[in-house]
């Protein structure tokens, strides 16, 4: 009986983008298995191609098939688990298969294809001279040689003569590939004789004048196992000498894979820590449900300092008794320094690193260690929710609330969605801890979707720190113009002299907002977006913080020429600015994206930080989460209500939860603290409760208005966003695109839209030169299934008939943002 494989071609066309059938040979029979990175022959050329083996059947189909040509790995790369979430993604997300197949397969593996032209008739008589020197290079090859190698040694085009002499059979034309994996090896070098023996072939060494040799076989008589390149360094031997001695069968070389782990140098005191009733509570809850089918997500609500990283690391220490893997995800890079050290501190290194400051090398090798089940415990950002874990027990997503979790890139996938689709197919624990849930997340308790754990109090029994909210327009009334307030300013200075810590946040970095002139209203902007420049001060530059542009800033106003340029608004690098300036004998050190850009940047300023080499950390939200500095007694929140200004259905909420976070990291310790809260609008609900930690009291407010204008958790929402060089192209096809989905809700009775919104310009309607318009969808009313099988017939399926090649669809399930 023949045998059948469907699978998916590694190429992102949306021709491409549904099962193919290829025969399995009879050499292969035994070898091709479901999950397999196979090559086959692709096309009228049938150039070699990667594909992944999602079924096996008898069933040939319709059409001949071609036959596979060689499986590329030892062990199927995609499980079943794997091949079930990448066709639940396909569907949710609206994205290709091979979308999906990219966020788990690790990006270290690729297939390089070639074209190589072959010598099969050497004697051909009556060639020309073109002719002649083409046959004669591909003799100097030894009779096969790459196309691109050959035309390289040709300063004319050489296609038509390849035609020729391939028709006339003097030449062929054949596909090879080569299968890349971006893996390490050392060779290590070890004796092959027995120790009676090694002073006798040192002795004959040595009289044959062979003294390298000699040299080599004596220091390995002490030094077995050593690398190949330790040894010719320790010796200063040459290769040469090695070979030779394997030659003579007197060591063995071997390969070995090497793994290249990601340093982390930031460290944390080890702590005996006994837990408190409601963490010994909360654990045993989680330890009962292990073996339990059918498992509800856990909702951990803790406070901020309540003690959810001892839980973790409890529940994961029961994981390990029984055999477990678990997978620990947190939102921030900068929480992953901290985080590693608390759990190498538990766990030594049975722990694996996943965040996009790893190289590809570090990022495939701890992908390797994992598979290979060297390691245990998965730590990292979003995407560490696909590492391949083989007998995954637990997933913890820390802050879950954090926007940094929904995925900007297609697939737009929701990374705790992903995790409870993850959970299910492995019958796993889904453990979502945060002090500030998300509303529609917490709402699932509430309905009893989610089972809800509490942790009321701090760990350490400390009161949570007082919040005194300042309101800056009376401040202005009074000629304070600073970005302090009087009581901001006095508390910095009693911390200062007390010896403690401070943390100033403010979401925004560089010096300014923006920079106009104050005689024409002239603004700089960015050449390729919708968007003012930050002013950043140390480079005199306009940057977009969108596409990168940059442009320094001239003295005098480029539409009147006038020296009325100032800066407007505040970012981080002002703050540090104002901070020197005030308090002069300060330590201060910033954390934004600037000064984390380069490798190693939020270990070696967190590091200080912990260390007391600074008194004052001022930064983004990178720092409102997560961290824990026992000095800090003092934080100040300089503009509050900064995100309340936003276009969006979740200010309040983001607000609230911003203030909370930044707020937590005060008085974690034994140092009671405080926090310094600076607004405009101070009587917005958002701030009132989170002033006085009081989740419950905000969730009830908010979950009212949300059931008012028919948002999440109540409706789901969708976007569609166009984006291309050329606007009028932009509009035409957004609007093809509005056409046809009304089109096809007609035809199944629907004559009420309302639940669209647009084709409109988006809130920033250019980005990198790229004109941006969207459509808004609300499920209301409607079938969120129907909406998605409209919008994936017309944008994925239909796309290449239907709309122009020149333009990108961005298609999002329930957005974070409509910017």
């Amino acid at each position: 009986m023949e045998i059948y494989a469907k699978v998916i071609i590694n190429n992102n066309s949306s021709y491409t983008d549904n099962f193919f059938t290829y025969k399995i040979p009879n050499h292969l029979l035994d070898e091709v298995e479901i999950g397999h990175r196979i090559l086959v022959p692709f096309g009228r050329s049938n150039k070699p191609i990667e594909a992944f083996v999602f079924d096996i059947t008898n069933e040939k189909g319709e059409y001949d098939t071609k036959e596979i040509m060689d499986v590329l790995d030892q062990e199927p790369i995609l499980r079943k688990s794997d091949i079930n979430l990448i066709k639940w993604m396909k569907e949710e997300y609206i994205c290709t298969f091979i979308e999906a197949i990219e966020c788990i397969c690790p990006k270290g593996f690729r297939v390089d294809t070639y074209k190589v032209i072959k010598l099969i008739n050497d004697d051909a008589k009556e060639l020309n001279e073109k002719e002649r020197n083409l046959l004669n290079q591909i003799r100097k090859a030894k009779g096969s040689i790459t196309l691109s190698k050959l035309k390289s040694k040709f300063d004319y085009s050489i296609d038509s003569i390849i035609k020729k002499m391939n028709q006339n059979n003097i030449i062929d034309i054949v596909w090879e590939s080569k299968s890349i994996k971006n893996e390490k090896y050392i060779y290590t070098v070890k004796l092959n004789i027995p120790n009676e023996q090694i002073d006798d072939v040192i002795e004959n060494l040595n009289k044959k004048r062979s003294f390298k040799q000699a040299q080599v076989m004596s220091f390995l008589r002490n030094n077995q196992n050593m690398a190949i390149s330790d040894l010719i360094e320790a010796l200063n031997v040459n290769r040469a000498s090695i070979k030779s001695l394997e030659e003579k069968k007197f060591i063995k070389i071997e390969k070995i894979n090497y793994y290249r782990k990601p340093t982390i140098s930031y460290k944390v005191d080890k702590k005996d820590i006994i837990l408190n009733e409601e963490q010994i509570y909360a654990v045993n809850l989680l330890k009962n449900s292990i073996y339990k089918e059918d498992k509800k997500p856990f909702l951990l609500h803790g406070v901020t300092g309540s003690g959810k990283t001892e839980i973790y690391l409890e529940i994961i220490d029961e994981m390990l008794r029984n055999g477990k893997d678990s997978i620990v995800l947190v939102p921030e890079i900068s929480l992953t320094p901290q985080t590693i050290a608390r759990f190498k501190n538990r766990f030594n290194d049975t722990i694996a690193v996943f965040h996009s400051k790893l190289s590809k090398g570090e990022r495939h090798d701890e992908y390797r260690r994992v598979k290979e089940g060297n390691v245990k415990i998965v730590i990292g950002a979003r995407s560490a929710i696909f590492a391949p874990c083989n007998n995954l027990g637990i997933v913890i997503i820390d802050e879950f609330h954090e926007s940094s979790y929904k995925s900007d890139v297609s697939p737009k996938y929701n990374t705790i969605e992903v995790a409870k689709r993850l959970c299910k197919e492995t019958n796993s624990i889904l453990l979502l801890g945060s002090a500030t849930p998300p509303i529609e997340e917490y709402y699932k308790c509430e309905t009893g979707q989610y089972s809800k754990i509490e942790l009321k109090n701090r760990a350490n029994k400390n009161q949570m720190p007082e919040i005194q909210v300042v309101d800056m327009k009376e401040e202005l009334n009074i000629g304070n113009k600073s970005i302090f307030s009087r009581a901001l300013f006095d508390e910095i200075s009693e911390n200062l002299r007390n010896g403690n810590q401070t943390i100033l946040f403010l979401n925004r970095r560089g010096y300014a907002s923006f920079v106009s002139c104050r005689k024409c209203a002239y603004l700089f902007k960015c050449s390729n977006c919708d968007i003012s420049l930050t002013y950043h001060k140390n480079t005199h530059s306009g940057k977009c913080h969108y596409c990168g542009y940059e442009v320094n800033i001239p003295k005098e106003c480029p539409s009147c020429n006038s020296l009325y340029l100032k800066e407007f608004g505040i970012g981080t690098e002002k703050i540090q600015e104002e901070v020197k300036k005030y308090f002069p004998d300060a330590r201060i050190l910033r954390m934004d994206k600037d000064t984390t850009a380069k490798k190693g940047s939020h270990e070696d300023i967190l590091n200080k930080f912990k260390n007391k080499e600074a008194d004052i950390l001022i930064g983004t939200q990178m720092i409102s989460k997560g961290l824990d500095f026992p000095y800090v007694t003092l934080v100040g929140i300089l503009s509050a209500d900064m995100i309340l200004n936003f276009p969006d259905f979740k200010s309040s909420e983001k607000t609230f939860q911003i203030i909370s976070q930044v707020s937590g990291r005060a008085g974690r310790a034994d140092l009671s603290g405080k926090v310094i809260l600076q607004s405009y609008d101070v009587d917005h609900y958002s701030i009132q409760y989170a002033k006085n930690h009081d989740y419950k009291g905000f969730y009830n407010e908010e979950i009212k208005i949300r059931k008012i204008f028919n948002y999440k958790p109540f409706n789901s929402l969708m976007s569609i966003v166009v984006t291309g060089k050329n606007e009028k192209n932009v509009i035409k096809n957004i609007q093809k695109i509005y056409d046809g989905i009304v089109y096809l809700l007609r035809k199944r009775g629907i004559e009420d839209f309302e639940f669209i919104l647009g084709p409109n310009p988006c809130p920033i309607s250019k980005i990198n030169m790229n004109y941006r318009w969207q459509i808004l969808l609300k499920d209301l009313n409607i079938e969120i299934k129907l909406l998605k099988g409209i919008i994936k017939y017309i944008c994925v399926q239909k796309r290449d008939a239907f709309l122009d090649s020149d333009i990108n669809i961005s298609i999002d399930t329930d957005p974070d943002s409509i910017l």
